[in-house]
């Protein structure tokens, strides 16, 4: 595995600012899996939660960022590619109790909102450009959504996607943000069917029943 210490401190910052038997039910319908993943996108290489509970493999040549000397709050890993224009980011929701009570009572939606509440509270003036959806991905249960700064530029505009998950007893969060704006809408598509293919590969989140895809 390829580790390297980028001095991308601000950058990583600013962009992951701008840009989880335990629920009782789903406020929303499961949905078709809005990205298709890419066949052979991905490395041999894993990255692990600090735990162990989650694993999942990254992208082809993209490289781990050292964040040990970074303040990210709840980031736990970052991988670039090599062109610095996209990260892949995985992050750890704190199980508060009252995050806890909202989950059992809400369901995968929980996750999503509490995801862009933490993100809005760094950076105000976020806007949600895709709203949440929640969907199964090798019989796992996920939410996700989409986001970007709210700005009129919308041929610069940098839109980023979240997708949460859980191991039944902690919530994750695994998103692709943009360092650079997509040059089209095509090319936003591969960055987030990228990033589905890493979820496809994940281990260790939480598995859906086969007889009720609402709850595990």
């Amino acid at each position: 595995m390829m580790r390297t210490r980028f001095w991308l401190s601000f950058l990583i910052l600013a962009a992951i600012a701008s840009g989880c038997g335990l629920f009782t039910k789903a406020e929303k319908p499961v949905i078709q899996n809005p990205y298709t993943i890419i066949p052979g996108a991905l490395g041999e290489d894993y990255f692990h939660s600090p735990s162990g509970d989650i694993a999942g493999r990254y992208p082809k040549n993209w490289l781990q960022v050292d964040i040990r000397t970074i303040p990210l709050q709840n980031v736990l890993e970052v991988y670039t590619d090599e062109d610095r224009s996209l990260a892949l980011v995985l992050s750890e929701i704190p199980a508060t109790g009252e995050f806890r009570r909202s989950v059992e009572r809400d369901g995968m939606a929980a996750l999503a909102d509490q995801s862009f509440s933490l993100k809005s509270a760094k950076k105000p003036g976020l806007v949600i450009s895709r709203p949440d959806q929640i969907y199964t991905e090798n019989g796992k249960l996920v939410a996700s959504y989409e986001y970007a700064e709210n700005q009129a530029d919308s041929l610069n505009r940098r839109v980023n996607r979240a997708v949460l998950f859980t191991t039944g007893s902690k919530f994750y969060e695994l998103a692709m943000i943009e360092f650079q704006a997509a040059a089209d809408s095509n090319q936003r598509v591969l960055n987030f069917r990228l990033l589905e293919s890493v979820v496809a590969s994940l281990e260790g989140v939480a598995e859906v029943r086969a007889s009720d895809t609402t709850s595990f």
